[in-house]
Order: C-alpha cells, then sequence, then structure tokens
C-alpha cells in the first residue's frame, strides 16, 4: 500500500483532496478536465485522486431525489426504545422497510432514530399500525412529524481547524 493510499485508507484528506471533495460538493457534475483547470492540476491527477477518493468510499456520487417532489411529502423521525437482545434483529427489520430512509441506533433516551417518507397521512398510520408495530422487541415510539425542513444538505464540509491541528 502506498503512502497516499494509506493516508486515505484512514481518511487524512492533504489540500488538494479537500479543495476536489469541496469542488464535487458544489456541482457534481462538473468534468475532470474543469475541474483540473480550478485546482491548476492535471486532468490525470483529478482521475487518479477522484478515483481513489471513491474506491476508499470518502466520495460518493449519486442523484439526490425530494421527496416531496415525487409524491412523498410526509416526513416523520421516530425515536424508538427496543429490548436489549432485540436490537440488531430490529435494526435490520426497520432498514428492510421501504418508507424507511435512515436507521441509526443510538445512545440515550432512544435506541433508534428512524426517518421515513410518506404519501399521506393514511399512508403514515398504515405502517405504524400494519409493518412497525409487528416488528418484535419495539417496547415503544415517539413519531415526530416534520413540519418544514429548516436544513437540507448532503454538503458537510471537513472542518478546517480540525485538519490543521492534526498536520500541524
Amino acid at each position: 500500500m502506498s503512502h497516499s493510499t494509506a493516508r486515505i485508507a484512514t481518511g487524512q484528506l492533504d489540500p488538494l483532496d479537500q479543495a476536489l471533495v469541496r469542488h464535487l460538493q458544489r456541482d457534481g457534475r462538473r468534468s475532470l478536465t474543469e475541474l483540473a483547470h480550478a485546482l491548476h492540476v492535471s486532468h490525470g491527477t483529478v482521475r487518479n485522486r477522484f478515483d481513489r477518493l471513491r474506491r476508499s468510499g470518502i466520495i460518493t456520487v449519486a442523484a439526490i431525489v425530494d421527496p416531496a417532489k415525487v409524491g412523498f411529502p410526509i416526513r416523520v423521525i421516530m425515536a424508538l426504545n427496543a429490548g436489549l437482545a432485540e436490537q440488531e434483529t430490529i435494526e435490520r427489520a426497520l432498514a428492510d422497510l421501504e418508507e424507511v430512509s435512515f436507521v441509526a441506533a443510538v445512545a440515550g433516551r432512544f435506541d433508534f432514530i428512524v426517518e421515513a417518507l410518506f404519501t399521506s397521512d393514511a399512508h403514515l398510520r398504515e405502517f405504524l399500525v400494519r409493518k412497525l408495530s409487528r416488528i418484535k422487541g419495539i417496547q415503544n415510539t415517539e413519531t415526530l412529524h416534520v413540519l418544514t425542513m429548516g436544513k437540507r444538505t448532503w454538503h458537510w464540509e471537513i472542518p478546517r481547524k480540525r485538519v490543521k491541528e492534526e498536520t500541524g
């Protein structure tokens, strides 16, 4: 494993990697040639770094759909408690539900936080009554109906302060 591959494997990005990621976050459809020009490096350098970042799982290129615009305007966040013995089974069962877009096992008052999307309140009720209630081991739930999204972003920037502290 080369030094640069080992660095990527541990999630350490040099300034050029970080700049490439920032450009892709602003517009993931930019060509490698455009990115090379903007970063003042060769096309091959950008291609190699892009491929390495993608292979290592640091970046993913994807089309992001707005659920409300394709018929799923109801978004809920659910907090669930579960028995310790059933947590792994419950996590898999939640992840398998087509309405569920996010599942996280968490520490604190709840055991899981789940985001799910629905076509209507009737669809939500059907989900709660016919699907969620049948998962063995869920002890209680709290469903929060999202009224507005104050922020929805897939653009998370690597904190520069942390990077500077680690490198300097």
